[in-house]
């Protein structure tokens, strides 16, 4: 893992804070996801959607995840292609297709939530119980709000109209 990552952190916009938190912590368990599950932490995040969302489509997976979608794309072309999901034509509309997980992927996800798991507690060490538990309602909170029509249009009004070109 890179080190020296969190040098200025403390007085960065706290979107750009989480984004590298995430990062970092991504980082540092990556080569343990390939080396058990054999698939990238980003590649058991679509399985994840996937598992938990059988027939699931492509846009809600771009959607869910926030992947571009040359991105997406190419991870679903590989689980499918090596045998983790496959795809089905949609028996609603023969344009859709809908994705679902093999039995190989049911596996990498689970071999994924339990390094997922360790993570966490390695992640949440410093913080006492009552701190852990603040900080996940929190994020829950923000990301109720984040996924709201309110917060959308309070988005929209964040710059005044006098300084728009």
């Amino acid at each position: 893992m890179a080190r020296g990552w969190s040098r200025g952190f403390e007085k960065g916009n706290v979107v750009f804070q989480m984004h590298a938190l995430a990062n970092a912590a991504n980082e540092a368990g990556q080569q343990d996801f390939i080396d058990y599950c054999g698939l990238e932490i980003r590649h058991i995040r679509v399985l994840r959607l996937i598992d938990d969302q059988p027939g699931i489509t492509f846009g809600e997976i771009v959607k869910a995840a926030g992947l571009e979608r040359s991105n997406a794309s190419r991870m679903i072309q590989q689980l499918t292609r090596d045998g983790y999901i496959e795809r089905r034509n949609s028996s609603e509309d023969a344009r859709r297709f809908e994705l679902y997980t093999l039995e190989l992927g049911k596996e990498a996800r689970r071999k994924g939530d339990i390094l997922s798991e360790r993570g966490l507690k390695v992640l949440f060490d410093p913080l006492d119980d009552a701190q852990t538990r603040a900080f996940i309602e929190t994020l829950n909170t923000l990301a109720r709000w984040v996924d709201s029509n309110a917060f959308e249009e309070a988005a929209t009004r964040i710059l005044p109209d006098s300084a728009k070109g």
